[in-house]
């Protein structure tokens, strides 16, 4: 999702098991999800944080458009999500992740969060 200059002042939301992800060379988009929850919940939902870039944590984006034919896409991130735009709220000692976001796959897709899951 590209966010325009008026999309890009708007107050961040925080990040909740269910976001909805987007990856430049996945062909869908995909989920955040949360196997195990940090005890920590926004409307019912279990709350996520910068480190929760793991592979269990995001669920494929179909297949990648690195190559044709496009293999099944693995999302392969091995950095926290980075630009959170949150200092102040820390869960498991981790900031808390925002829909501002983005990760980095090591396959050069760039991930951002299309919707937070509230």
């Amino acid at each position: 999702m590209d966010r325009s200059i008026e999309d890009k002042n708007r107050l961040s939301e925080y990040v909740v098991t269910g976001a909805t992800l987007h990856c430049t060379l996945g062909a869908a988009p995909s989920t955040l999800v949360m196997p195990v929850s940090h005890g920590v919940f926004l409307k019912g939902k279990p709350q996520c944080n910068v480190d929760d870039i793991k592979p269990i944590n995001i669920l494929s984006f179909g297949t990648c458009n690195i190559s044709n034919p496009p293999p099944t896409c693995i999302p392969m991130v091995k950095k926290p999500w980075v630009n959170a735009f949150d200092t102040t709220l820390l869960i498991d000692d981790e900031k808390a992740l925002t829909d501002s976001a983005h990760a980095f796959c090591a396959l050069g897709g760039i991930i951002s969060i299309e919707t937070s899951g509230q």
